[in-house]
């Protein structure tokens, strides 16, 4: 599998970016301005996959969790009795993408890497990582909305749904279940 081949790295404070433009002014402006003081706050830990004349992808990750006060009582008894009862609590840990952004260039090819990046994400996170974490989560921005529903991720409840339907609001809350893939 391709995404096994790949070697993203970790962002240093001194790494001069190659060439990026994802057609998003705001995920660039993070990328080449935020990205690097997100990092050295603890914030944020970005990562990126070069060749030899672009950046190609990059993403960054946070810590987050999914926590009843945050969601419908109906949803939240859902995600409960994905657990064995003795493992219910108030709230589970989740990573979060914070940003993830393909160069224009790469865009819409034959490699998908939006979606080997997303699968890349998912088995780091259950054989390389270094804290429990059930959950990826995402703040969704309108039009990656399909994009991440193509990848296996789900709304945040009924509520995350009629938002996007309605398209009220930049951006859905989403989640991916890392069983999943165990």
């Amino acid at each position: 599998m391709l995404s096994d081949l790949l070697l993203y790295e970790r962002l240093t404070l001194k790494h001069e970016f190659l060439p990026f433009d994802c057609g998003d002014s705001d995920l660039n402006e993070y990328l080449f301005q935020n990205s690097k003081s997100y990092q050295e706050q603890l914030l944020a830990v970005t990562y990126y996959l070069q060749n030899e004349t672009d950046t190609i992808v990059f993403f960054s990750l946070s810590n987050d969790k999914i926590t009843a006060m945050e969601l419908s009582n109906s949803f939240w008894r859902k995600i409960k009795n994905l657990f064995p009862h003795s493992k219910h609590r108030k709230d589970y840990p989740a990573v979060k993408i914070g940003r993830l952004g393909v160069n224009k260039k790469y865009q819409h090819t034959e490699n998908n890497w939006g979606t080997l990046t997303l699968d890349y994400i998912k088995r780091w996170m259950v054989t390389d990582n270094k804290t429990g974490c059930r959950f990826i989560t995402v703040d969704a921005y309108q039009s990656a909305v399909p994009f991440y529903l193509k990848n296996g991720f789900l709304f945040m409840g009924a509520q995350e749904r009629k938002r996007y339907e309605s398209h009220k609001g930049d951006t859905v809350a989403m989640y991916f279940d890392l069983m999943q893939i165990i």
